[in-house]
């Protein structure tokens, strides 16, 4: 196997577990669902952004999304009202899960596209430093 392919299975392999390490720590700072009474939900529905189910309390009563739905866009105000503070910090922390997901995904084509156009500019520059030192 070639240093150019080692080089780049190493760096890659290391941006990896740097992307991971950010989502398993993003996963465990959650402590609850979106929705007043949820627990934390798995990780697979936080990534594939599945519809939390309304909750049975929430149905039987008839009470309006913004008592319950920590997602909708509340007030301060309406948030400490009904309770939701907790509940609307994990929706923003899904979001932020699903966010660093894609963005590990971004920054690994951006570095696979800058590592495959940058090594052969280098190799080159190092090819030509060497034939200029040798014709000396």
């Amino acid at each position: 196997m070639k240093f150019k392919t080692k080089a780049w299975l190493v760096s890659q392999g290391l941006l990896i577990i740097t992307a991971i390490i950010i989502q398993l720590t993003f996963y465990r700072e959650i402590k609850v669902g979106p929705l007043l009474g949820m627990p934390k939900r798995p990780y697979i529905d936080i990534i594939k952004n599945v519809e939390p189910n309304v909750p049975d309390y929430a149905k039987d009563r008839n009470l309006k999304p913004e008592m319950y739905d920590a997602r909708l866009p509340l007030s301060q105000d309406e948030i400490q009202a009904a309770n939701l503070g907790a509940y609307r910090r994990a929706y923003r922390q899904e979001e932020g899960l699903r966010m660093a997901l894609k963005g590990g995904f971004v920054v690994n084509i951006i570095y696979f596209l800058a590592y495959h156009l940058l090594v052969p500019y280098f190799t080159r520059s190092l090819a030509k430093g060497r034939a200029s030192r040798r014709k000396e």
